[in-house]
Formats: C-alpha cells, structure tokens, sequence
C-alpha cells in the first residue's frame, strides 16, 4: 500500500482534525491559515495530506500552544533559529503551527464540507 492510499484511507480523520484545530482558533480569535498538502487538497487537488500545516502570528504561535498543549508533541522551539513553531498529534493525525515569516495582506474563508477554512486570499 503506498502513502497516498494511506492517505486517503485516512481523510475522515483528516478532516475531522483540521475541524477541530480550526474551530478552536476562529473561538479564540486567532487568524491563521492553512499551507502544504492540506491546501492543495481543499481546492481540489488529489494530493491526500498526511498532516495540517497551520501559519500565524508569532504571539498566536504561543495562543494555540497554550489551547493545544494537550495535543502537542514537542515543546515550542524554534525553526532554522529564527520562527517558533511546534508539533501536535489529534485523532492520529500529525499538526504542525508555525509562524508565518510575513502577514499575508489578505486571508479568506473558504467553504470545505461543512466548515470554513482560512486560505491565503
């Protein structure tokens, strides 16, 4: 079986997790957006994502680590010595919340099954 029907087989999962990770930053008012395969995959691609690539502001970092600290499975630390990051684990699927190296000027909301989710607009 190769990574991609892995993948797919795995996409319930998936989209149950990137649900709950987004619910709880839009409740606590934190602007994200989301990156990588997950992104490819919301619009449209058949890429399966392995895991979620969440970017924000440095503060907001430090926000979700503190909401998701159950879930994390690395302290914050620092990536290439300059943005804070960590690395979580729910429902079996791997996250990952980083900061983003610039503000985008503009995010939007783009509708996926039956939730929302914010993409670089």
């Amino acid at each position: 079986m190769d990574y991609q029907t892995i993948n797919k087989d795995n996409l319930p999962k998936w989209i149950n997790t990137l649900k709950y990770l987004t619910s709880i930053l839009v409740e606590n008012d934190i602007k994200y957006y989301l990156s990588a395969s997950g992104l490819e995959y919301i619009l449209g691609s058949n890429i399966y994502p392995y895991d979620i690539d969440l970017f924000m502001h440095k503060e907001n970092v430090q926000k979700a680590y503190e909401l998701l600290k159950d879930y994390s499975v690395s302290d914050l630390h620092k990536w290439e010595n300059r943005l804070i990051e960590f690395q979580g684990k729910y429902n079996g699927i791997p996250f990952e919340i980083c900061e983003w190296e610039k503000e985008p000027k503009k995010l939007i909301n783009k509708k996926f099954k039956d939730f929302e989710v914010s993409i670089i607009g």
